[in-house]
C-alpha cells in the first residue's frame, strides 16, 4: 500500500466565526485530525439550516445560471433511472436547467449546479468553510491545497448516483432528504490497479469498472440533514438516493504537490517506453524525485493547454 505524504502544520491564524458552520469540540478535532485526509469518516454541519441551501433559493441562483451561457455551460442536469455502474448522461431535450430543478420532485432527475460558489452568495459560504475546516484539520489549507470549489447537487427521490471517483479531496455535506454513500478503498489495487490510476492522472481514464463482487463498498454512510462524509481523493464511491428529494453540498480541495500523483503521471510514460517502473509508496525517495522534474513539468504543460484553450473560447 502507497505511503501518505504529509501535510503543511506550520502555524497559522484563523479569525472566529460566529455561527460556525462546522461544530468545534474536541470530538470534531480529533475525528478530522485522526482521519484527514486519507480516510473516510463522518462529520457534522449545520448548513442544512442555511437559508442559502434552500429549494427556494436554489430555484432562484438556476435562473440566474440559465440566464448567463458562461455559467450554464457549469451546469449540468439528465433524467433517468441509471444504475449504480452506469455513467452521467446527457442533457435531455427540452428541458433546461430551472424545468429539471422545478420538476425534481415527480421526475428521475440529477442536477448539478457546479461552481456554484462563482455566485457571491455562495462564494460568502465557501469562504467561511475554507478556514474552519482548517482549523478542525489542524492543516493549513490554503497553502496546502489550491481551487477550492462548491458544488450543489439536487437529486430526485430513489435516484442512483453512478460508481465513479474525483481527483479531489470532498466534503460532502448533506443538506435534505437522505441517501447512502458507499465508499472503496483506491489505494487497493483490487480496486484500482496502477495502470487504472496512471491512465486517470494523465486523463485517459473516463469511466472505472464496478466492483461486482463488493456492492457496498469498503465503507458505508447513512447520510441525512446535519451530516456528511469525507471522502479523500480517487476513493471511488456510489450514492443511492432517499424517497425524498435530496440537496448536499459539495466542497472541494486540490493538494498543490502530490508526490503519488506525479509519481503515477511519470509511471504513464516510462511504461510506454517498455519500462516496469517503481510504484508509488515504495521508494519516497524515488517519488520525489518523480514530482521534481517530470511532475512539475506536467503540471507546466497542463497549465499551458488549459490557458490556450481559454484563449480560443475568447
Amino acid at each position: 500500500m502507497a505511503t501518505v505524504p504529509q501535510l503543511s502544520s506550520r502555524s497559522f491564524t484563523i479569525p472566529p466565526l460566529d455561527p460556525p458552520l462546522f461544530p468545534d469540540t474536541l470530538v470534531d478535532r480529533a475525528l478530522f485530525t485522526a482521519n484527514f485526509p486519507h480516510t473516510p469518516f463522518l462529520f457534522r454541519h449545520s448548513l442544512d439550516t442555511h437559508p442559502a441551501f434552500q429549494l427556494e433559493a436554489l430555484l432562484e441562483a438556476a435562473e440566474r445560471i440559465n440566464a448567463d451561457p458562461k455559467s450554464l455551460a457549469r451546469a449540468h442536469f439528465e433524467s433517468g433511472a441509471p444504475d449504480r455502474n452506469a455513467w452521467f448522461g446527457a442533457r435531455p431535450e427540452g428541458e433546461t436547467l430551472v424545468s429539471a430543478l422545478a420538476s425534481i420532485h415527480s421526475g428521475q432527475n440529477w442536477v448539478i449546479l457546479k461552481r456554484i460558489h462563482q455566485d457571491p452568495t455562495y462564494k460568502a459560504v465557501l469562504d467561511e468553510l475554507i478556514p474552519e475546516l482548517a482549523t478542525l484539520t489542524t492543516v493549513d489549507i490554503p497553502n496546502t491545497f489550491y481551487d477550492p470549489t462548491m458544488t450543489i447537487f439536487i437529486t430526485s427521490p430513489g435516484r442512483v448516483t453512478p460508481y465513479h471517483m474525483d481527483g479531489e479531496t470532498n466534503f460532502l455535506a448533506q443538506i435534505r432528504g437522505t441517501k447512502a454513500a458507499y465508499i472503496y478503498d483506491g489505494r487497493k489495487p483490487e480496486i484500482l490497479t496502477p495502470q487504472q490510476l496512471e491512465k486517470y492522472w494523465t486523463g485517459n481514464l473516463p469511466k472505472i469498472d464496478y466492483p461486482e463482487s463488493l456492492p457496498h463498498g469498503n465503507w458505508q454512510y447513512a447520510l441525512a440533514p446535519g451530516n456528511g462524509v469525507f471522502n479523500p481523493a480517487i476513493f471511488p464511491h456510489w450514492l443511492q438516493n432517499g424517497p425524498e428529494v435530496s440537496i448536499s453540498v459539495s466542497i472541494n480541495i486540490k493538494r498543490k504537490n502530490d508526490e503519488i500523483i506525479a509519481a503515477h503521471r511519470t509511471n504513464h510514460f516510462l511504461r510506454r517506453t517498455g519500462l516496469t517502473p517503481t510504484q508509488p509508496g515504495q521508494s519516497p525517495t524515488i517519488d520525489r524525485a518523480k514530482e521534481a522534474t517530470f511532475g512539475r513539468l506536467y503540471q507546466a504543460a497542463e497549465s499551458t493547454a488549459k490557458t490556450l484553450k481559454s484563449k480560443l473560447k475568447q
